[in-house]
């Protein structure tokens, strides 16, 4: 029971691992707080669109100078006049709604990044481990094989081997050992990278899960048939908004007038109320192509759909062909590496040459690195699928 209890244990806190990991990236790059300041932008609008609906204000100031032929001297004539147009049909709230449907937007193209942001560390991750594995295990065999040419050199001195195959042997070492420096490097080099983006964190394990994930599931979390469909939204709620531009507008104002006309009644005030009706079947053509425009986003659903379900079934199908042949090649690991100490000490005593002894351990070192990269390609697939299905990564 609690061998079972440290396994589960042992399983969570591995795959919480590369969950956190994720989340500190999203820091470093920022995402989330890119978001927030898209939100408090729209709201400031939003607010902005809600205040121009009741505060149209407006100044207009005249003054004038006249100078009329029948009187003896110039009068001047000063007008101002304060205004302001009411949206009392709330004509403009569908900017309110298209700015609302814009941060939905924004979200769902942050849930994309973070997606192809997930999938890219998971990748490089899987890389890593597998590099560092198979260097592992190149390292091993080296020492093994440098053993085995140290016994070759006393061979030579008894004349037991030609001196041909001692400098085959070691050219074919010499080669293994390029290897392992490339390899080396190569995975410095992804490890630097990795460390780009969560500067202070380890390099997470990849949790050595099954495929937990169903297309159902998967097929849940679709970032751009989500973002397409707001979109369509947004037209659909611009088209609605133009049409209601025939609807009236209320203008109230308060004039004052100084009028110094020695044959006028002197100064004066105004309160004057206005409606404005604006008649423009421009306004009826647009929304009607703004809904042919958000019918054709509409028409792309299924295309989003069909897309999603193709992703799903290439990672699936990687997972279990990478489960089938990791089967075959370990039940047949143990043949390879009897046949391997058969054919070394075949070698040794002179029965069999040198090519079939490289072949045999080539063979035997290519299906050991294979099955290594088989194990973390059946990990990545199952983690980008189950973390994917679960929304964990968009939280």
């Amino acid at each position: 029971m609690i061998k079972i209890l440290f396994f589960f244990s042992f399983f969570l806190i591995a795959h919480a691992d590369i969950i956190d990991y994720y989340h500190k990236s999203l820091q470093t790059l920022q995402y989330n707080k890119t978001y927030t300041l898209y939100k408090q932008a729209d709201r400031l609008k939003a607010k902005s669109v809600t205040y121009s609906q009741y505060a149209n204000f407006a100044l207009d100031g005249t003054y004038a100078n006249t100078h009329a032929h029948l009187l003896s001297d110039t009068f001047h004539t000063t007008d101002i006049a304060l205004s302001d147009t009411f949206d009392l049909f709330a004509k403009q709230s569908y900017k309110i709604e298209a700015l609302s449907l814009d941060v939905k937007a924004k979200q769902k193209m942050l849930d994309s990044k973070k997606e192809q942001l997930f999938i890219s560390l998971v990748t490089i991750i899987s890389y890593y481990h597998t590099n560092k594995a198979v260097l592992k295990l190149n390292q091993s065999f080296f020492a093994m094989q440098q053993k085995s040419y140290h016994t070759l050199q006393r061979l030579l001195r008894n004349g037991s081997i030609k001196n041909i195959d001692l400098l085959r042997f070691k050219t074919a070492l010499t080669t293994l050992q390029s290897k392992i420096i490339h390899q080396k490097n190569n995975i410095e080099k992804m490890k630097k990278q990795l460390h780009l983006y969560a500067p202070d964190e380890q390099i997470p394990r990849l949790p050595n899960t099954k495929l937990r994930a169903t297309q159902k599931n998967f097929l849940q979390h679709n970032p751009h048939k989500a973002l397409n469909h707001i979109q369509m939204q947004k037209l659909y709620t611009k088209a609605e908004g133009l049409e209601k531009n025939y609807l009236p507008d209320v203008s109230v104002v308060a004039a004052y007038q100084q009028l110094g006309d020695p044959t006028g009644y002197g100064n004066n005030y105004a309160l004057a109320a206005t409606i404005h009706i604006p008649i423009n079947s421009g306004d009826f053509k647009q929304s009607e192509a703004l809904k042919v425009q958000a019918l054709s986003k509409q028409s792309k659903a299924i295309g989003y759909e069909l897309e999603r379900k193709k992703e799903f079934i290439a990672h699936q199908y990687t997972y279990l062909d990478a489960s089938k042949q990791l089967k075959a090649l370990q039940k047949a690991l143990k043949e390879y590496e009897k046949s391997q100490r058969s054919t070394k000490k075949a070698f040794m005593q002179g029965y069999v040459d040198l090519t079939t002894y490289l072949q045999v351990m080539t063979q035997t070192l290519d299906i050991k690195e294979h099955i290594i990269a088989l194990k973390y390609q059946k990990r990545k697939e199952a983690t980008i699928l189950n973390d994917i299905s679960n929304g964990t990564i968009y939280e």
